[in-house]
């Protein structure tokens, strides 16, 4: 029965796509997985924001901080809040309407993610491993390079086209699946300068990779297509929406 449902559900994405997606500034997602693009935000500003990011969570007295196990990974939540002098830096308005438009949907609520990446032993990376945001549905996510990002520093990396066809994947990775131990594709890594903006499908297999030295900073735009989506993520994280 799981398996007929699931079934229904991704024939179900198929159908709303072709008729009311894939449309506008990001339908390039229709056929590339992920897409890069260089100095969107000045270096200034990425250094105001990782300043910002430093204050918030050596603070640590903001309800909105979540950490991994690790102590690797450190998250501002609703980081909208703590920069509104920067906020047009982002665009976040003209982000939402091309990701409605690929989407064919309508996004009710939204937030920004700010976190910091340091190494610690047994880190998995952005994300704690290789994932899919929804085994089911096509999501975008932009996220914004704050610092330079490259090999060693935990860069976005995803397995190219794995947000498409999923009956073909089926064997390797089952429908429905959210999280993947083994990936023998090989994924490919985005590495770009400080305020470069990443714009992918994160139906595709994704995550940061483990990061082995300095620091990387970044933000990320959610979207959610219901009213209560921004504050289901705070109670997800384990964090009460202000």
């Amino acid at each position: 029965m799981n398996v007929l449902i699931n079934h229904l559900k991704v024939v179900g994405v198929s159908f709303h796509m072709r008729l009311r997606g894939q449309k506008g500034p990001f339908k390039f997602l229709r056929h590339e997985t992920a897409q890069i693009f260089p100095g969107v935000i000045p270096r200034a500003v990425c250094e105001e924001a990782r300043n910002t990011i430093d204050q918030v969570l050596d603070r640590g007295d903001n309800n909105r901080i979540w950490r991994d196990a690790t102590g690797s990974d450190s998250r501002i939540l609703g980081f909208e809040k703590d920069i509104p002098a920067l906020l047009p830096y982002f665009y976040v308005e003209s982000c939402i309407s091309a990701i409605d438009s690929y989407l064919g949907k309508s996004t009710q609520s939204w937030l920004l993610m700010a976190n910091r990446l340091i190494p610690r032993s047994g880190n998995k990376g952005s994300g704690g491993g290789l994932h899919r945001d929804s085994p089911f549905s096509h999501q975008v996510k932009c996220i914004w390079y704050l610092s330079d990002v490259h090999a060693a520093n935990g860069p976005f990396e995803y397995v190219p086209g794995s947000h498409r066809n999923l009956y073909s994947q089926r064997n390797k990775y089952p429908i429905g699946t959210y999280r993947f131990e083994n990936v023998s594709e090989e994924r490919k890594a985005i590495t770009a300068e400080a305020g470069s903006l990443l714009v992918c499908d994160t139906r595709a297999i994704h995550g940061g990779r483990p990061i082995a030295e300095g620091s990387r900073y970044a933000v990320t735009l959610y979207t959610f297509d219901d009213a209560t989506g921004a504050d289901r993520l705070f109670r997800s994280s384990g964090l009460k929406p202000d």
